[in-house]
């Protein structure tokens, strides 16, 4: 008779647990961007200086933005294009690509903003320091308003934690959004 009430008390605490609006049964937690852990961190220092860059680019005809950059003194560079192909939308467009530079993340605006065809972004930061964290594990990810992380499924992501690089090759965009590395 105890085991069968022990067992039913489990089981509501399971179900109550289960169904709160804290639970991690169903789906990912939600993060808020800044304070995630998941997030891949440039440095240890708090950096001051941001990279903003805008150019205006015709949907139709496409182009692209050197996004090039750097942080810590220059200890942490950062090399990178987006590329809008003919077609992605109808006329102009001002773009703009900002990184704040405390984590690996990019806002890309405006946002929101979807595309016909998807954009290609590629970008190298080198200087990272990636002491504890298993290169395998690092992802480019969309990271959506409520902190939750999407990795992006065409591109490809790799890191080198000896020479501290994170890299994305032709990471397709369907939107502008935030989009960074996490592990």
């Amino acid at each position: 008779m105890k085991a069968i009430i022990l067992n039913l008390f489990i089981a509501v605490g399971l179900f109550l647990g289960g169904c709160s609006d804290q639970s991690y049964l169903t789906g990912p937690s939600q993060q808020d961007p800044q304070s995630s852990s998941t997030l891949i961190k440039l440095g240890t220092k708090s950096l001051q200086k941001a990279i903003s860059i805008s150019k205006t680019i015709n949907g139709n005809t496409g182009g692209s933005i050197a996004i090039v950059g750097s942080f810590d003194d220059g200890q942490i560079q950062v090399n990178g294009t987006l590329t809008v192909p003919a077609g992605a939308y109808t006329g102009d467009q001002t773009i703009t690509v900002y990184m704040e530079g405390t984590y690996a993340v990019l806002d890309f605006g405006p946002s929101p903003f979807t595309f016909d065809k998807p954009l290609l972004f590629t970008m190298e930061i080198s200087g990272v320091d990636l002491k504890g964290i298993n290169p395998h594990d690092i992802v480019f990810v969309y990271i959506a308003d409520d902190g939750s992380v999407t990795p992006i499924a065409l591109g490809t992501t790799a890191s080198n934690k000896n020479k501290g690089i994170l890299s994305v090759y032709d990471a397709q965009l369907p939107h502008f959004s935030r989009y960074g590395w996490a592990k």
